[in-house]
C-alpha cells in the first residue's frame, strides 16, 4: 500500500466526522498510517457532519467487514459487531445507505446483504451473518462479560456456554469469581459457571469464596443437585404407563424407608 500510494496517491477518501475542532477517523486508518510512511502530509477525505454515535459506529464496522470476513474476527469483537447491528437495526434504512457508500466508495457496490426489514432484529442478524438465532443470542452476552472473561473466550480458556452463563452475573461479582478460581486453582467451565449463576440473587463475594472452597475439596460434596436416572428396565418394572408425579411419590417413600432403616 505504501509503494502505490508513492506512485498513485491516496486514490479512495478517507471517512472522518468532526467533533468540536477535531477529527475523527471512521474509515482508511491503514490508508492514512501508508500515507504518513510514504511521506504524505494531508489525505483527501469526506467529512461526515452531524451523524449520530450509532452512525459514526456502523461507517467503522462496515468497512472492517469488507476488509476482513466475520469469521476471522476474535468472539468478543463478533459480540462487539453483532450488538452495533443490533441497536442500529430501527435504523436499518439509515444504515443501508451507509454501507451503499462505502461500497462506491471502495468500488464494492452490491446489493447483497440488505436484509429484508420484515424480519426481526435477532433473525435478521442471523440470516446476514450465517448464523442461528441461538448463536446471535449467545454472542449478544459476551458484552456483559468482564474483560478478563472476554479475553478467556477469545483465547479458547473459557467455554461459550460457560461464559453466557457467567454473563447473567453482575460484573462485580465476576470480578470475584475470576479473583477466586486465580485463588482457588479450579477452572471455570460449563458445571461451575452455572453452579454461581444458580446462586440468582444471594451470590456475593462471601458465597463466591465459600463456593470456591468446596469446589476444591477433596472431602466436601458440591452444595448442588444431580440428576440421578433410573435404568429404563427398573422403570419400566415398576412405574410403566404411571404418572410421573405417583413414581415420584413413590420414590420419595422408599428412600424414606431405606435411610430411616439403615441408620437405626
Amino acid at each position: 500500500m505504501v509503494d502505490s500510494i508513492k506512485t498513485h496517491g491516496v486514490l479512495t477518501p478517507v471517512i472522518v466526522r468532526k467533533i468540536d475542532d477535531k477529527f475523527e477517523m471512521l474509515a482508511g486508518h491503514n490508508r492514512t498510517n501508508a500515507a504518513k510512511i510514504a511521506g504524505l502530509v494531508t489525505v483527501p477525505a469526506i467529512v461526515k457532519t452531524d451523524i449520530t454515535d450509532e452512525e459514526a459506529y456502523v461507517y467503522v464496522i462496515e468497512t472492517n467487514l469488507m476488509q476482513r470476513s466475520f469469521t476471522d474476527f476474535l468472539p468478543s469483537e463478533k459480540a462487539v459487531i453483532l450488538a452495533a447491528k443490533y441497536e442500529t437495526i430501527n435504523s436499518q434504512g439509515k444504515r443501508n445507505d451507509i454501507i451503499r457508500e462505502i461500497q462506491i466508495l471502495e468500488g464494492k457496490e452490491t446489493t447483497s446483504g440488505l436484509i429484508d426489514q420484515k424480519l426481526d432484529g435477532r433473525s435478521q442478524i442471523a440470516e446476514e451473518y450465517g448464523l442461528s438465532s441461538k448463536s446471535v443470542a449467545r454472542f449478544l452476552r459476551l458484552n456483559h462479560l468482564i474483560p478478563v472473561f472476554k479475553g478467556m473466550v477469545d483465547d479458547g480458556t473459557l467455554p461459550i456456554y460457560a461464559a453466557v452463563d457467567l454473563s447473567f452475573i453482575p460484573e462485580k461479582i465476576q470480578g470475584f469469581i475470576y479473583d477466586a478460581s486465580e485463588e482457588y486453582k479450579f477452572r471455570i467451565n460449563m458445571k461451575t459457571a452455572k453452579l454461581f449463576r444458580d446462586e440468582g440473587d444471594g451470590l456475593d463475594e462471601r458465597r463466591v469464596r465459600e463456593l470456591a472452597t468446596t469446589l476444591t475439596s477433596k472431602d466436601k460434596p458440591l452444595n448442588t443437585y444431580q440428576n440421578v436416572k433410573l435404568p429404563k428396565i427398573t422403570y419400566k418394572k415398576y412405574f410403566k404407563d404411571m404418572d410421573e408425579t405417583k413414581a415420584q411419590a413413590i420414590i420419595l417413600v422408599a428412600l424414606e424407608r431405606y435411610f430411616s432403616e439403615t441408620t437405626k
